[in-house]
């Protein structure tokens, strides 16, 4: 097990548990110097599947550890096993305050954290299980049901990212009425890091010759194949325009992808989107179902408009017409006319760069967000 001996000269032991390394090195990095910039010690508990990540963590000067993990859904078995070697490793550590998220981490953490008896124990909800998604009205199964409502249970209190989660677990059941809870602006963004950049100039020739680009993970319900079939269309009729699509290797096939004659550009787990987004005139996300995705907020900083689906959280980012345009998931035509409102009227999209960025700072600051967090931590 990879993990750094305890610092007893730490104000606070402050253990994450997360359910990837990546999510902690793209979107936590900035709650993580906030931590031990008041001294706080951290250590980072990763599936056993993420251990790729531990040495990224452990140059950051966190310490590191993997747990036993055999299903994303619930099993009552191994998830026994789970909780119980989490328990053991938070009590080795001797853990003051935990804050978990993932769909399953977070409740088998908060049951470990409980179970060692640790002091803190907060949950950030950053996204529902797939059993409660992408219909809103969904509610989970009884196998789900039972874990969430026994891991809220768990926690002394919960966070977050969009109310409607909130929402749903209310309505089945699963949050104590007693829970303390919050609400944040997602991971919110680096302001500082990302700054409004200019946009690429337009063709001086008289015709319009837009940039559109969609950073995310090569996976179905990121909404790819839409992008790639609305850039297929959009360009039988403005040739010029450039598509660029890029991201981490996912569920569907590059291969298959590149017949749609868009660059595609694969980039590693801790790439900065901000280039790629700084490049574009407009950012495209259209995603079947999600949170607040990290990238829109950095398109948003960075000042760029926004075209993405009308689903909660990602319709957070965007004011109609003002700073983007929302349209349906899984609908081509849509997106295609989305895409076509900014080439016949390109001479709006300065307006709606600086709405963009404007936006930005109005909600989505991350040091409001970490403010709330340690605050909950209590840190």
């Amino acid at each position: 097990m990879a993990r750094s001996p305890i610092d007893t000269t730490s104000v606070k032991r402050v253990a994450l548990i997360a359910p990837d390394g990546l999510s902690l090195l793209r979107q936590r990095s900035e709650l993580i110097a906030d931590i031990v910039a008041r001294r706080h010690s951290v250590l980072a508990l990763l599936p056993e599947q993420a251990a790729q990540s531990i040495p990224a963590l452990m140059e950051r000067g966190i310490a590191a550890a993997t747990f036993p993990w055999k299903s994303d859904r619930p099993s009552i078995l191994a998830d026994r096993q789970t909780v119980a070697a989490i328990a053991g490793q938070l009590a080795d550590w001797r853990a003051h305050v935990v804050l978990c998220y993932g769909a399953k981490t977070l409740p088998l953490g908060a049951l470990a954290a409980r179970k060692a008896r640790v002091k803190r124990r907060v949950g950030l909800v950053t996204a529902l299980p797939p059993v409660m998604m992408p219909d809103a009205g969904a509610l989970p199964g009884w196998a789900w049901r039972r874990l969430l409502k026994s891991g809220f249970k768990a926690l002394d209190a919960a966070v977050f990212h969009i109310d409607s989660h909130r929402a749903q677990l209310t309505a089945a059941g699963c949050l104590p009425r007693t829970l303390e809870v919050a609400t944040v602006a997602g991971s919110g963004v680096d302001l500082m890091r990302y700054t409004m950049q200019p946009l690429p100039p337009l063709a001086n020739d008289g015709r319009t010759a837009l940039n559109f680009a969609m950073v995310a993970r090569l996976d179905a319900a990121k909404g790819v194949i839409e992008f790639c079939e609305a850039a297929m269309q959009v360009k039988n009729t403005a040739p010029d325009t450039r598509f660029i699509l890029a991201g981490r290797d996912g569920d569907l096939d590059r291969t298959l992808l590149s017949r749609y004659g868009i660059s595609i550009e694969i980039i590693d787990d801790q790439g900065d989107a901000g280039p790629l987004c700084a490049a574009s005139h407009v950012f495209v996300l259209p995603s079947w179902g999600e949170a607040l995705p990290r990238v829109l907020l950095e398109a948003l900083a960075i000042g760029r408009p926004i075209i993405t689906t009308d689903i909660a959280g990602a319709r957070e980012t965007v004011d109609e017409r003002v700073n983007g345009v929302l349209v349906p998931p899984k609908n081509v035509t849509a997106l295609v006319a989305a895409m076509e409102s900014f080439i016949n009227r390109p001479d709006l999209i300065p307006a709606m760069a600086r709405a963009s960025r404007s936006k930005a700072e109005r909600r989505f600051d991350v040091r409001t967000v970490n403010a709330t967090l340690l605050h909950m931590l209590g840190l």
